[in-house]
């Protein structure tokens, strides 16, 4: 199965500093050398106000951004493969979605792949992106271009999801806030397998799970939401998405609280399936790994630590341990890194991959690749893209019908083919 994944955050994600909930001690500490990837930010999201101020809520932008929809699509000789999440422009080629800082970066894909020349940005002045995660990219008002969702908000005003609409031009740069209520920290999916993408997140107090189900107008407005219990029985703030457009619902992973360290997630999908705890990890990749047909999950261990006496260490089914949950019932613990973990099909054979891994310092030899096939994931190694680099995300960005890698480091991002940078530019 080819799949075109997006960003962030957490596409991980980069993050910029998320504030850690007030009622728990200070994040943890340690960390790799550099600070991009999809490590897990401690703590959720503030609901109003900015980093340094708490000024308040103002109203959101406004809602004209975005070139409107129209029949416009690729010109000839393009590859046309119109609808994709990932693809925000219809020109059958997914873009690539960022973050700088606090700034929202967008590089559209070519038939030479990813092109830093077209690189447009959101500026930080205008609209600080706050958090940003692997399921940045869903068509949400279903007219076929991919849009872009993001936590954030204007300097001065309310942080909550945005999205920016997608379009024949490219994407619209005036974020629009999504939904009525003051939410957490959201992620897109087709949570209720209707092939139109809808938006999770986590309410305000914490506690309760909203689900938007789209398609969306262009103010923002889901067609209908659903509010439900924590699925962990307590407090979260992270949740995790598998990507859109597979044929099938949408896996959702629903994180426990947590003070920095690896914590476990309840994986939530249709009605009638039960909440399956998983074990912990604060990485996560969604994907066919063994070729069935059907989503498998992995969750890993992302590096992050509690910094408190006692705590800083995870247990040995934990470190260093990325356990993969396949459809029909086995589990399988793949040791040895620790970081982000992104999954695409690099290699094109119809069965996804997984990068997992980051440069730490006890891990020199940085992200491994683990191949897909009929018997699951296999490790095949280092990822050879130099250092510093960790997995943010993956697409077909230049349309050849298999997946590039997108690793990213404190200045600059690197596009890979699985096995060595092919190209690279700054942040």
């Amino acid at each position: 199965m080819r799949r075109v994944v997006g960003a962030v955050l957490l596409l991980v994600t980069l993050a910029a500093c998320a504030l850690p909930p007030e009622t728990r001690s200070p994040p943890a500490t340690s960390g790799p050398p550099v600070t991009s990837g999809p490590p897990a930010t401690p703590g959720p999201p503030t609901t109003s106000g900015s980093p340094t101020t708490s000024g308040p809520a103002t109203p959101g932008p406004p809602t004209t951004s975005g070139p409107p929809a129209t029949s416009s699509g690729p010109s000839a000789g393009e590859p046309v493969d119109r609808g994709r999440p990932g693809d925000l422009d219809g020109d059958g080629y997914a873009d690539l979605v960022f973050a700088s800082g606090d700034r929202l970066d967008v590089v559209r894909g070519s038939r030479t792949g990813l092109d830093p020349a077209t690189r447009v940005s959101v500026p930080a002045d205008r609209f600080r992106v706050w958090l940003i995660s692997q399921s940045v990219h869903a068509d949400l008002d279903a007219d076929g271009y991919g849009d872009v969702v993001v936590h954030g908000g204007p300097p001065e005003g309310e942080m909550a999801p945005h999205v920016l609409w997608g379009g024949p031009q490219g994407v619209g740069l005036v974020p629009v806030r999504v939904g009525r209520k003051s939410l957490l920290h959201a992620v897109t999916g087709d949570f209720d397998g209707d092939g139109v993408a809808d938006v999770a997140a986590p309410a305000s107090g914490r506690t309760a799970l909203v689900l938007l189900y789209g398609p969306f107008t262009r103010e923002g407005v889901p067609a209908r939401e659903e509010t439900r219990p924590s699925p962990s029985g307590g407090e979260f703030w992270r949740l995790a998405a598998g990507p859109i457009g597979a044929g099938r619902r949408t896996g959702l992973l629903v994180y426990e609280g947590d003070d920095g360290e690896q914590v476990a997630s309840r994986l939530v999908r249709g009605p009638g399936e039960p909440v399956r705890r998983l074990n912990a990890g604060m990485a996560s990749a969604f994907g066919d790994f063994d070729g069935d047909g059907r989503e498998d999950v992995a969750v890993g261990d992302d590096g992050g630590r509690n910094n408190e006496p006692g705590f800083e260490t995870e247990p040995p089914g934990v470190d260093r341990t990325l356990t993969v949950y396949y459809a029909g019932g086995r589990v399988e613990s793949l040791r040895g890194a620790k970081g982000g973990a992104v999954a695409g099909d690099f290699d094109g054979d119809g069965d996804d991959d997984v990068a997992f891994g980051g440069f730490w310092p006890d891990t020199p030899s940085g992200p491994r690749l683990f191949r897909g096939g009929p018997g699951g994931l296999r490790d095949a190694g280092p990822i050879g893209a130099g250092r510093g680099l960790s997995p943010l995300t993956a697409g077909d960005y230049d349309g050849d019908g298999d997946d590039e890698l997108v690793l990213a480091s404190e200045k600059s991002v690197a596009v890979s083919d699985g096995r060595g940078a092919m190209r690279s530019f700054s942040r």
